[in-house]
Formats: structure tokens, C-alpha cells, sequence
């Protein structure tokens, strides 16, 4: 599966049955990754897109070495299910409302 970073439009995306999946986000200080909203068309979920999304955005971060804020419900969740990942995040006991 192909998935593209879209710097312009601010997402990871691939294109599935049903159209685009995609990760939104916005930059913020120190150029992390707010990961704020996941969406799979419902004709290509239980597929482990949304999974694959994640995982891009992960490998870009890394590469690019920046951390990620997960302020979506579904990349909240994966980080949960997936403590090894969780050296990427915005640093823990920092205040979301210091960072903006």
C-alpha cells in the first residue's frame, strides 16, 4: 500500500475502496506531528489501514526527528495498544496547553 504525506494538505493518505483514508494534522512548536483525526471510507475498514496510516506517520517522524501529539481518539488508542512506539510522543507530563 502506497501511502503519501501530503505536506501542502496536511495528511498521510492512501486510496482505498470507498476513496481516501487518511491521518490530518497540524505542525506545531518544534515541528511535531499533531495527529488529530483518522478516517477509513467504511468499504476498507477492518483492514489495518487506519494501522498502516499510523505507522507512516511514525516513520516520518522518526526520520525527520520530530514527535508526534496524538489528540485523535484513534491514534491515542494505537499508542496504548503499542507501548513500544511510545518513545515518538510529545514528552509525557508536558502541558498541551504550554505547547500551544
Amino acid at each position: 500500500m502506497k501511502i503519501t504525506n501530503d505536506a501542502e494538505g496536511k495528511r498521510f493518505f492512501t486510496t482505498v475502496k470507498g476513496g481516501d483514508a487518511h491521518i490530518l494534522y497540524n505542525r506545531g512548536p518544534n515541528n511535531i506531528y499533531d495527529l488529530y483525526a483518522t478516517y477509513v471510507p467504511t468499504e476498507s475498514r477492518g483492514h489495518n489501514i487506519a494501522d498502516q496510516l499510523v505507522r507512516e506517520a511514525i516513520r516520518v517522524a522518526k526520520e525527520e526527528k520530530v514527535q508526534i501529539l496524538d489528540t485523535c481518539p484513534y491514534v491515542h488508542s494505537w499508542f496504548r495498544k503499542h507501548p513500544e512506539e511510545s518513545d515518538i510522543l510529545f514528552g509525557a507530563g508536558e502541558s498541551i496547553v504550554e505547547l500551544y
